[in-house]
């Protein structure tokens, strides 16, 4: 089953099982977007996903458990255990998570430092940039660079 009729097929269950109508759910949401989700016509943005659960007074977790049990064909429980077990497993389950993304460098940039870190580690050897060139595999414009580059 896929995710999308998953997702419409839990909303609509779940909407019904309160009593409620397309439009008593919508806010931001539109009565309209609510029908085309449940018509699997289009797919929810997390924003809608949090919104249309606070509508069905879920927690917008409770509401993704739910259209993930749908389609793996399991059940909610399973679903939140199997999520519990993950976290767990992560060491993510009791711990403090950021709120905003860390500025990381860019791969390219610790790629290069490694590479010159290795470089000058064979220099501090007194390795030649022969020696170097054949040790590291690098070419010889690259050694030659990094061997007089005071940092990076």
């Amino acid at each position: 089953m896929l995710l999308r009729n998953a997702y419409a097929a839990v909303l609509q269950l779940v909407r019904i099982r309160l009593g409620l109508t397309q439009h008593d759910i919508a806010m931001t949401v539109t009565a309209s977007h609510v029908s085309q989700l449940e018509a699997v016509k289009t797919s929810p943005t997390l924003e809608a996903s949090q919104e249309l659960a606070q509508a069905l007074h879920l927690h917008p977790v409770s509401l993704l458990a739910l259209v993930h049990a749908a389609k793996d064909q399991k059940t909610a429980r399973d679903i939140l255990l199997l999520a519990i077990e993950e976290l767990d497993a992560m060491e993510l389950l009791d711990t403090s998570l950021p709120t905003q993304p860390e500025k990381l460098p860019h791969p390219q940039t610790v790629a290069a430092k490694k590479k010159w870190e290795a470089v000058q580690e064979l220099k501090n050897e007194g390795r030649s940039q022969s020696e170097v060139i054949q040790i590291l595999g690098l070419p010889k414009s690259t050694v030659a660079r990094l061997w007089h580059r005071k940092n990076l």
